[in-house]
């Protein structure tokens, strides 16, 4: 007997929405917009840069909105990357509803009125609701399971989700929350954990993250992957990154490009599985 399915999954071409809809960026090229170096100085970092990017296309009841969240409820600050900020309206006009209504403008500029008044935030809700740093058997190194550990090398991202589980850690401190820091420099903290590793054979998978790991200097993230794949029980490498979908510039460099595949061929000569591994929200 046939059951018929609850959804109907369509399959329709990705299209890249025209940037230039935005007053904002109209005279923005082709060029520009393909650089991950404009990408990052281009993102949008507070009430003032949105208006410049969006104009009267939303009415100031939004933006007056999206303030009053950032001063009283925000637990992330603002980071949107102009790829993620074209992908919010993606057809049609582009007004206050519409935006409003936009789910990745919901997780990525969520705004007062989103919220609950009368419950704003799970009551359960903790700060490192994972209890990751809890966990951290060298600064950035957290080992719950036997076999597995999460490297976090960066306490930053390309963008910053207002949804992010790693709030208490990740991105500058808000009104609504002083964040913890990572106080090693970094050439420290990843001979930490690489020593950390070394001494505890038990681990054969490791979660590279962070923050993001499009966000560490490619040299280093390469020196840090070489090291991993230096111990002989590492067996499972996994660089975790939403860039794929918010900075997709980024991964697309030629000269990440060209390191990925010297580290995905000396994991090949290894038998060493290595994976990028991601989440897009939509």
């Amino acid at each position: 007997m046939e059951r018929a399915q609850p959804y109907e999954y369509r399959r329709r071409e990705l299209v890249e929405p025209d940037w230039t809809r935005f007053p904002g960026w109209r005279a923005v090229t082709r060029k520009e917009w393909t650089s991950a170096q404009w990408q990052r100085a281009h993102c949008v970092k507070n009430v003032a840069q949105l208006r410049a990017v969006l104009g009267d296309l939303v009415d100031e009841r939004f933006y007056a909105d999206l303030q009053a969240d950032q001063r009283d409820r925000a637990t992330m600050p603002m980071l949107v990357p102009p790829q993620v900020l074209n992908t919010m309206v993606p057809s049609g006009p582009v007004d206050t509803d519409a935006f409003y209504h936009d789910p990745v403008r919901r997780y990525m500029l969520p705004v007062a009125s989103d919220r609950r008044t009368d419950w704003p935030s799970h009551p359960l809700a903790a700060r490192d609701s994972l209890h990751e740093h809890d966990m951290w058997v060298a600064e950035g190194l957290t080992h719950r399971y036997p076999t597995k550990v999460l490297a976090e090398l960066v306490a930053t991202c390309p963008q910053y989700c207002g949804h992010c589980t790693r709030m208490d850690l990740v991105g500058t401190s808000t009104p609504a929350v002083t964040k913890l820091r990572l106080t090693l420099r970094p050439a420290q903290r990843y001979q930490e954990h690489l020593a950390y590793l070394r001494a505890h054979p038990q681990v054969r998978d490791v979660v590279v993250s962070g923050g993001d790991v499009a966000n560490v200097p490619w040299p280093h993230l390469e020196s840090y992957l070489e090291g991993l794949l230096e111990i002989e029980t590492v067996r499972d490498i996994r660089l975790a990154t939403k860039a794929l979908m918010a900075l997709p510039q980024h991964w697309l460099a030629p000269q990440v490009v060209d390191g990925l595949a010297r580290v995905a061929a000396q994991a090949r000569r290894r038998g060493v599985n290595l994976a990028i591994h991601t989440h897009v929200n939509h």
